[in-house]
């Protein structure tokens, strides 16, 4: 079994960077998780059935985080910088502050007028803000030495509009039943 002090990327084989291949990364993780599944043990005795239940969970944990492009901004900060953006934080950003308020504003406008299809143009208009917000996550992050007052607002940014679009996602099922 490997070394559980692995971060998340070296268990996945993968150099810690933004950018990744989310479903390669699906695979490979199908791939370890046979190779640790605890019935692969099951005449190894009580320690061997436990080291492998543990390596299956810290994988899940791994691939839970690095599919989440905030949570996976957020570790590889944590990672390169000791910074940690997960703790409830402010962005000193103005105008991201008023254009979220706006957003907001304008997605309880289409909840209340109970409009299916502007709802599904609102998560397409929030879907294309939160990409640009990861391909800038993606440069800062490559940018060397990395700026972190800018990776710390990008990652706020981007949880913003992983929120609304979250939002969007309960609004649509209020709506639909």
């Amino acid at each position: 079994m490997a070394n559980s002090q692995q971060n998340y990327f070296e268990m996945f084989g993968l150099e810690p960077n933004f950018s990744i291949d989310i479903p390669k990364v699906s695979a490979k993780l199908r791939t370890l998780l046979n190779s640790v599944h605890p019935d692969r043990f099951a005449s190894s005795g009580a320690q061997q059935q436990m080291l492998s239940m543990q390596k299956t969970t810290q994988l899940n944990d791994a691939f839970a985080v690095l599919k989440n492009p905030v949570k996976r901004a957020q570790y590889l900060l944590r990672l390169k910088t000791g910074i940690d953006t997960a703790k409830d934080h402010t962005v000193n950003d103005p105008e991201f502050l008023m254009q979220q308020l706006e957003l907001r504003e304008e997605l309880e406008d289409i909840v209340a007028s109970g409009d299916i299809s502007r709802l599904n143009q609102f998560a397409d208009k929030i879907s294309e803000l939160e990409e640009k917000q990861e391909e800038q996550m993606s440069e800062l992050f490559a940018h060397q030495p990395l700026n972190t007052e800018e990776l710390e607002k990008a990652i706020y940014k981007l949880q913003f509009l992983h929120k609304t679009l979250s939002d969007i996602e309960q609004a649509e099922d209020k709506l639909i039943s």
